[in-house]
């Protein structure tokens, strides 16, 4: 597009506006947050930054009563979202780990009277308009304490509704041929503990195959495997963006299942085929029977040969650099095409300085980090080449090894306090911190600082399905930053916002 800029009239310059570079989307700028797996084997699905999760290797755990920590991974699949220079390749595997810890004797059924406990199985749901469930029917209270409330985790279809009213689940939809996994849990009234369901499908009707169409995106009852995908010269694979079916493997043209390809090593690019096979959800014509399609697609696959041009830092990935609580800089691995080496010859700080102060909350640090070029295929090959490398400090002390009292904030966070009236929604209060609801105090989960991105979250003293946005009543919201800080606490009512602009 062009700019019209007014001289003097009637004379006008007009010039080009420029076109933005995001640069490459990597799980750092995805930034994931706040992942977390209770002892029960309850995963917190992670919040997003930038890009959509379209798709996880696991939704729970089986409960730890090991008596020791277990560490746990999710592999999140990311659609890239537009503008960046990867977008092609569709999307990006992102792992979370954390460790799961073991059951205490708080939370044990046997020990606990106030433990509420699940049993049996909720069925799958085929065929679906709308229906409830009696969650009563699955989920008893303890003897000790009433169950105070329920959240659903919906991991598929947005166009699949839910509500919990009392002790009745509903589920509904308007549209053919949707498909979602869901899971329930049940809060206790009397402590932070909670009992989990299992996971089960919902479908909604749908008379036709669940086929494959790289042209026809998402239509309905089309899947498509979509836009994007890559396959890079070295072998690594980008799934391509999909979003009705589960994704199963990825095989070559003979069955076998593969999580690469061999090295391009020759001189010029060559096309391969990979099968991506996905499980056909319930509903479908063709589902059952955990049955499967194969969708094939073709990629170009670049040579490994590397260009005669100069190593630049975006050509660069850098692994395993660290600051610790005490301000050391650690190195890790610098790696590009052709090498790999965890030699660098100079990191410092914004200074210039070897080492930071200590620091009392996470601080953000842009380190420079200065290496040789070892690889005769660059042009600059034993030349210097410096840098930037970002990377967090932590505080020198945990405020949360010793935090105590338990409270819940909304699993939904906004810009504005008063965001929550928008679209006359109403946002459970369901996820348990630990700390005190006050100003300058610290809010912690699962044994660290909550990293709020300075958004405001609903709070209360006791979970609630529906504890915040248009309920009719006032409620209360905190702001934390990304230290955990409680910077400012507020009363919100939404009654009177009645155009949805946050505006009261």
């Amino acid at each position: 597009m062009s700019t019209k800029i007014n001289a003097r009239s009637p004379f006008f310059i007009e010039a080009t506006e420029p076109t933005a570079t995001l640069g490459i989307f990597d799980c750092t700028t995805a930034n994931l947050l706040n992942f977390a797996v209770s002892s029960a084997g309850d995963v917190t699905e992670p919040g997003i930054s930038k890009g959509v999760i379209i798709d996880r290797t696991a939704t729970s755990f089986a409960e730890n009563t090991s008596g020791s920590a277990i560490s746990r991974s999710v592999t999140y699949t990311i659609q890239i979202p537009a503008g960046y220079s990867n977008t092609s390749d569709g999307t990006l595997s992102c792992v979370q780990t954390i460790d799961q810890p073991t059951q205490s004797a708080q939370c044990n059924p046997s020990t606990n009277n106030n433990m509420a406990t699940f049993s049996g199985t909720i069925p799958a749901i085929t065929n679906l308009t709308s229906t409830t469930v009696n969650l009563a029917t699955y989920f008893t209270a303890g003897t000790g304490a009433t169950i105070s409330g329920y959240s659903v985790q919906n991991y598929g279809a947005a166009a699949i509704s839910t509500s919990v009213s009392g002790n009745t689940l509903t589920i509904a939809t308007n549209s053919s041929c949707a498909t979602t996994t869901l899971r329930v849990t049940a809060f206790n009234s009397a402590d932070s503990c909670s009992a989990i369901s299992n996971i089960f499908s919902v479908a909604s009707e749908c008379s036709k195959d669940l086929t494959c169409s790289i042209t026809d995106a998402n239509s309905d009852g089309i899947f498509s495997i979509g836009a994007g995908g890559a396959v890079s010269a070295t072998g690594v694979i980008s799934k391509p963006i999909y979003g009705i079916a589960d994704f199963v493997r990825m095989e070559d043209t003979s069955g076998n299942t593969i999580t690469s390809l061999p090295p391009n090593n020759g001189a010029s690019s060559q096309t391969v085929y990979i099968v991506f096979v996905f499980l056909v959800p319930d509903g479908y014509t063709n589902s059952g029977n955990e049955n499967e399609l194969d969708c094939q697609r073709s990629f170009t696959q670049p040579t490994t040969a590397a260009p005669k041009v100069d190593l630049q830092c975006s050509d660069v990935t850098f692994s395993d650099f660290t600051i610790t609580s005490q301000g050391n800089i650690i190195g890790g691995n610098i790696s590009y095409l052709g090498t790999t080496t965890s030699v660098a010859t100079s990191m410092v700080t914004e200074t210039s300085a070897i080492q930071y102060n200590v620091v009392s909350s996470s601080t953000s640090r842009t380190i420079s980090v200065t290496f040789t070029v070892e690889n005769t295929d660059w042009l600059n090959y034993n030349s210097s080449i410096t840098c930037p490398l970002s990377l967090t400090q932590p505080p020198t002390q945990n405020p949360c090894n010793s935090a105590s009292g338990t409270y819940y904030i909304s699993n939904q966070g906004f810009a504005s306090k008063n965001a929550f009236c928008d679209f006359g929604s109403t946002y459970p209060i369901t996820k348990g911190v630990f700390g005190t609801p006050v100003d300058g105090q610290t809010v912690c989960s699962q044994g660290d600082i909550f990293i709020g991105e300075f958004k405001y979250y609903a709070f209360n003293e006791n979970p609630s399905p529906s504890g915040a946005g248009n309920i009719g009543a006032s409620f209360q919201v905190m702001k934390i930053d990304n230290s955990g800080t409680i910077l400012e606490t507020r009363t919100v009512n939404c009654q009177g916002d009645t155009d949805g602009d946050g505006a009261i």
